[in-house]
């Protein structure tokens, strides 16, 4: 399988449909891959995105290694983020007649797989400190959910969130348009600075309990990952 190609073959004609009428906050992409050289992953994104090709202020790439997921054969994430709806249109399109972008996608392919995809979108929704997230070790607990009622589930989780007043991790609700079978409508991305910084108490237990009850009944968790940053571009 072409590991990358899906940005173009794939997302280009869904664009329209997925991002018309939403809020012009971030978009993305996180695609899971099983990577036999991690080294030579780094390497080939290293080489793209400092090219004329792939240097784009408008859009970040991390590149995760997997602590915990399960069943998931992954090994790796990516995660792509655009500034808007617009940047993606545009970066998507330069890429798709970039010569380096072809290029990259061969070097890739030779040490990696991917193995599924999903589209997220912003709401403009979060909670704590956003330097967390440049923390050389930063980890993330990603949770994928099912919401039966966004409003009611977004307003109990921002209040939650706001009670914290957390220095040390930073929290995010996203949408998540696309994630093929796996169900999902939403997911809150926490990240603290380091895998064994995620396991400090909450500031407020109290109040996350609280969360737990009020959303108890229109939310149903479908995937739980634990992931540490390798590198961001």
């Amino acid at each position: 399988m072409n590991v990358f190609r899906l940005f173009v073959l794939i997302f280009t004609p869904i664009l329209s449909f997925s991002v018309i009428a939403q809020t012009q906050g971030p978009v993305g992409f996180k695609y899971d891959l099983i990577a036999s050289n991690p080294v030579a992953v780094v390497a080939a994104l290293d080489k793209y995105l400092s090219g004329d090709s792939g240097s784009n202020d408008d859009v970040s790439v991390t590149l995760h290694q997997y602590l915990a997921n399960g069943s998931n054969p992954a090994t790796h994430a990516i995660t792509v983020s655009y500034a808007s709806p617009q940047a993606m249109d545009s970066a998507l399109a330069a890429q798709a007649a970039s010569p380096e972008w072809a290029a990259f996608q061969s070097e890739v392919n030779l040490s990696a797989e991917i193995v599924s995809s999903v589209m997220w979108r912003s709401l403009g929704l979060s909670g704590g400190n956003t330097e967390v997230r440049d923390s050389p070790m930063a980890a993330g607990n990603w949770i994928f959910m099912k919401v039966d009622d966004p409003a009611a589930y977004a307003e109990a989780w921002q209040s939650m969130v706001d009670s914290q007043a957390d220095e040390d991790r930073l929290s995010t609700l996203l949408a998540i348009p696309a994630d093929g079978a796996g169900g999902a409508t939403h997911a809150v991305i926490n990240t603290a600075r380091s895998p064994g910084s995620q396991f400090a108490p909450q500031n407020d237990q109290a109040a996350f309990e609280r969360f737990r009850e009020e959303v108890s009944e229109i939310r149903e968790i479908t995937e739980r990952v634990r992931l540490v940053k390798v590198k961001s571009w």
